[in-house]
């Protein structure tokens, strides 16, 4: 399935292949009964590009906003967080490059509370608590999941006020929120611009 239409459509298949322009906006259904000072997202994605949003966990609507985000800056991951105040906290992790390698990788950022942990492949590779005070303990992300950017005339580097640069180029798959059984139907999600990924393209 090719979504090349102007407005909005539901998406269809597994793993979704975003193109840059793209994107895919999830509307949690389960926010209300969340406990939100222990969030956790997982996820796998392979790109071969340097730069590149993939995930933004946040309406995005304005700098009050909460939010939790993942993507790519000059190679590395970077994990932004922002539980309060407008104090967006980057974590970013400059001895691991290879992100960007065409190869699939497997992320899981933890929040309990105010301390963040972010695995990638498996292995803690970043444990900080960003805020000792306690001042702000909840990710109040309005159960809004945007994945590869937003949508059309909201510019990457505009909304997230220049932490990430462009959209996502490359492909997301098997994304799981909090600790659920089961993984986000990205089918059912409202996107643009996003591609069938399950094919070697």
């Amino acid at each position: 399935l090719t979504l090349k239409q102007t407005q909005a459509h539901k998406i269809h298949f597994f793993i979704a292949k975003f193109v840059g322009n793209s994107y895919i906006k999830y509307t949690d259904p389960d926010y209300g009964k969340r406990d939100l000072q222990y969030s956790r997202i997982s996820l796998n994605f392979t790109t071969n590009q340097s730069e590149g949003l993939i995930v933004w966990m946040g309406k995005g609507e304005d700098e009050d906003n909460d939010f939790l985000a993942i993507g790519l800056t000059n190679g590395t991951l970077k994990v932004v967080i922002n539980l309060g105040e407008r104090i967006s906290v980057p974590l970013i992790h400059s001895n691991y490059s290879s992100c960007c390698d065409d190869r699939w990788h497997f992320i899981t950022v933890v929040q309990n509370k105010t301390c963040i942990k972010v695995y990638l492949d498996e292995e803690l590779i970043l444990f900080e608590d960003i805020d000792l005070h306690r001042k702000y303990t909840a990710l109040n992300y309005g159960g809004i999941c945007y994945f590869g950017g937003f949508e059309i005339g909201r510019e990457v580097n505009t909304v997230t006020t220049g932490l990430f640069h462009k959209e996502f180029i490359g492909k997301i798959k098997d994304v799981v929120l909090f600790q659920d059984s089961k993984k986000i139907q990205l089918m059912k999600a409202e996107g643009y611009n996003v591609y069938n990924g399950n094919y070697r393209n």
